[in-house]
């Protein structure tokens, strides 16, 4: 089954600087680049397990992920339950996701990469608003959606390997 055993051989710390050093560059095609290549290299379950981690650290330390949109510490503590409401997202997407691909059931595990490129998709229309509208800072506005963007491409192409698989 391609869906259950795709699995690339990059560490997520390399793909992570990999896509930070891209983002740094005005070239759109560059950054285009990057996120493909991100895509091409995530395996299902590392994407889960990513979305995973990444929500208990928005459960755990609220704060964090305002302040790197350069939200200041005042409002970030205010909206701190909203960052933890997100986080809960995350754990639920990441965990559904890794349970469904370990079971074994293609159409199950399906269901549950679709639901996290949905989310993905919203994340990266929302991130890019709130740079159109100048509300969080350039650098971590078009880091959040690059990688907004990576996973939808990597939940695509997971989605192309269940369907071949089927």
């Amino acid at each position: 089954m391609p869906l259950l055993t795709s699995a690339r051989s990059l560490p997520a710390a390399d793909a992570a600087t990999d896509l930070l050093a891209r983002a740094g560059s005005r070239s759109s095609s560059a950054a285009t680049a990057a996120v493909t290549s991100l895509a091409a290299r995530v395996a299902p379950e590392q994407l889960a397990l990513t979305r995973t981690a990444l929500g208990v650290s928005m459960l755990v330390r609220p704060r964090l992920l305002p302040s790197l949109f350069g939200i200041d510490s005042a409002t970030s503590v205010r909206m701190g339950w909203s960052t933890q409401m997100l986080g809960a997202r995350e754990v639920a997407l990441g965990l559904g996701a890794v349970l469904a691909l370990r079971s074994q059931d293609p159409r199950t595990a399906r269901l549950w990469i679709a639901m996290g490129l949905l989310s993905d998709a919203a994340d990266a229309l929302v991130v890019t608003g709130a740079l159109l509208r100048k509300r969080v800072s350039r650098p971590a506005g078009l880091l959040a959606v690059a990688a907004a963007l990576a996973a939808v491409a990597a939940g695509t192409q997971a989605l192309g390997e269940a369907d071949e698989g089927s």
